[in-house]
């Protein structure tokens, strides 16, 4: 393996907990009812596809053009205060650093917030390559979005390892022919999601080890 491609919501950030929580709040103020797994089920979505998924599942039910205006609105204040990172992600990512294994970040989140995200931790210089959801044309689960950002970093996607947290970044990774670990938060997996994973651990600090003796020092 030659380089590490690594989503950020729910895996070097805590910020699914953030988003599902806005979600919930919006719903609330607008007197409405909407199942949890509505939202946990966009999860990994680029702004296209989760539009187009909220308004399949919600319609009629709910007013979506105003639940995502207030969701927006909640999760941007949240992220404007700052979010925590995983458990281990800066371990993880300053040891690859050291060792100047190539990194590439390739989130579902678009530009702006991206770069927003990564300001509040100083983490952008981190990565070689960056790309973000508004950035390609399908969304995971299609492996575009990994294999453009293996491809910034001058290499093929089966010649990295993809860190997931998301099914569909997990089914992604694994359509690209990446070497696929999954560290789960709140996106719930089920047993088709899990079949394409290759290894899987609890936290990050629990992988520092593993990359630690895939990357030798020279």
């Amino acid at each position: 393996m030659q380089a590490v491609l690594w989503d950020m919501d729910g895996l070097l950030l805590d910020t699914e907990r953030v988003a599902l929580d806005s979600w919930k709040t919006a719903v609330e103020e607008l007197g409405a009812e909407a199942d949890e797994d509505v939202f946990r089920g966009i999860i990994g979505m680029n702004r296209k596809s989760w539009e187009a998924k909220l308004r399949q599942d919600l319609d009629g039910k709910i007013d979506v053009d105003a639940l995502i205006e207030i969701a927006n609105r909640v999760y941007s204040q949240r992220i404007e205060a700052g979010v925590p990172m995983k458990e281990g992600a800066r371990d993880c990512l300053d040891l690859l650093y050291g060792k100047k294994i190539p990194q590439a970040l390739a989130t579902s989140t678009n530009r702006s917030y991206t770069k927003k995200k990564l300001g509040k931790h100083d983490l952008e210089d981190r990565f070689q390559a960056i790309v973000t959801g508004d950035q390609v044309e399908h969304g995971k689960p299609h492996p575009e979005i990994f294999q453009t950002a293996a491809q910034r970093l001058g290499i093929s996607a089966t010649q990295s390892i993809v860190f997931e947290d998301s099914p569909l970044g997990v089914q992604g990774a694994s359509a690209a022919g990446a070497y696929v670990i999954l560290v789960q938060d709140i996106a719930k997996h089920g047993e088709e999601s899990l079949a394409k994973v290759d290894q899987q651990f609890t936290t990050l600090s629990d992988a520092l080890p593993y990359l630690d003796t895939t990357f030798p020092d020279p």
